[in-house]
This record gives C-alpha cells, structure tokens and sequence, in this order.
C-alpha cells in the first residue's frame, strides 16, 4: 500500500489493496515452503517452529503453501496483467530460493533481498507507476542484504550443519559481521545521497536524519564475535529502518 502511495495520486484503491493481499499470500506461501526445506537447520536454530516442534507435518506445510500461492496468482490476476505477471515471478523465486539459491554463497541474501524489496514496488506495479519507487527498493535492498547477512550469523550453528554455505559458515561469524557493517555504512550513504540530490522535502530530511542515528547506533555494537542479542538488536533495527524509509518517502514528496 505504502508502495502505490508513493507511486503517486489518486491511488486505485481497489487494485493496490488486491495487490497487497497478493504480495501476503505469497510471504505466506513462500514461508511455509521454506520451513520445509529447513527442517534439519531448524532444528538446531528455531526448534518451536512448526514443523521441528511437531505441531505440523511437511505434507501439511506443504498443502499451505500450494494454497497460499494459488491464492496469490489469483490475487495478483485480478490486480491487473502486469501485477500477475509480477507475482508469478516472485513465487517462482521464492519457490526457487527455499530449493536452491539459499544455499548458494551470497545468492541467497541477494535472492531475499530483491524479494523483500519487491513488496513496494508492486505497490507501484497495480498503479502502473514504477518509477518513484527506484529509490524506495534500492533502500529495502540494500536494507534487506544488511539484515540477511545478520539472520546468517544467527543461524550460523544449523546452517553449517545443514550445509547452507552462507558468509557466517564460509568466512566466520566475525567476518560475516564486518560485512554487515559495511553494508550499514553503504546504507547510510544511500539514505542521504536523496537529501544531497534535494529530491525530496523536509519530511524525508527529518526520517532520513533519524534512520541515520539508529544505523550510526548499529556501528557502535560490538564488531568482534557478537552476542546473539547484540545480532536480534541489529535485525530488528533494520526492520524498524525499512519501516521508517517507507514513512520518509511517504511524507518527502517527490520533486519536493
């Protein structure tokens, strides 16, 4: 919604809330088809999930998944042609990750950052206006590699035992959490580089100035083998950043 919002006015309402409906349905799809796939590394990491908690069975999991798609595709097709064909894509890489690309050295945090990302501009997708929104998904992309790199460092102990080569089990968590901190810094240059280009108003200036005191915050945890709650501040920090890039964009106005 946030999306279609900052795609432009009037909004079709009807269309972005189909949308937004279709962009649920598949993180639900996409979910339950994951945890599938992550049952061995689950164990270790996430043992009260679903399925390694015994409350769910994979088949179970599995028929969620088909109907939550499904339900996507047919979200998606009544939003519009370009909307459905946007939503078959990403069920198709989420389906694609959750089998393969999650275990491939970078490509993964790649694969769900891009998804992630998406969410906002298919807001933009069902108004038939996209080109607000590059700057809005360069933020959650580069927001979202931050904050899949940290989750890798979590989970680095099932993730290594499941064999998902990730930056943590490849490089060590110390490395892995250098990289994170610069992806924070490029951040921290993508969130002003907008200010300095006096593409939006004072609005964003002001949510651009408060995303930077929480990414400078972030800098200053511990670099060295961090703590599992120092790495739970960390993800839940770029959330609350992605959150209030939305907000930024929301209030800025383009062109302002």
């Amino acid at each position: 919604m946030a999306g279609a919002l900052i795609a432009g006015r009037p909004v079709l309402v009807i269309p972005a809330m189909l949308g937004a409906a279709a962009a649920l349905a598949a993180v639900s799809g996409a979910n339950a088809l994951n945890d599938c796939f992550d049952i061995e590394a689950d164990t270790v990491n996430r043992p009260m999930r679903p399925i390694p908690s015994g409350r769910v069975s994979v088949g179970e999991a599995a028929v969620v998944s088909g109907i939550a798609y499904a339900l996507a595709l047919a979200l998606g097709a009544l939003a519009g042609g370009w909307s459905f064909l946007m939503v078959a894509a990403c069920v198709a890489l989420t389906a694609l990750y959750s089998a393969s690309f999650k275990r491939v050295l970078v490509v993964g945090n790649l694969v769900a950052a891009v998804l992630t990302a998406s969410i906002v501009v298919l807001g933009g997708v069902t108004q038939g206006k996209i080109g607000p929104l590059a700057i809005p998904f360069v933020m959650a992309l580069v927001a979202n590699v931050g904050r899949e790199i940290v989750k890798d460092i979590e989970d680095v102990e099932g993730d290594a035992r499941a064999g998902v080569v990730t930056l943590a089990t490849r490089f060590g968590p110390e490395r892995a959490n250098t990289i994170a901190r610069i992806v924070t810094v490029v951040l921290m240059g993508v969130v002003a580089a907008p200010c300095f280009a006096r593409l939006y108003g004072l609005g964003y200036a002001v949510v651009a100035g408060a995303i930077e005191l929480i990414l400078v915050w972030q800098l200053v945890l511990p670099s060295r083998s961090p703590e599992p709650a120092d790495l739970r501040l960390h993800a839940g920090a770029l959330k609350l950043v992605m959150v209030m890039g939305l907000v930024a964009f929301l209030i800025g106005g383009v062109g302002a």
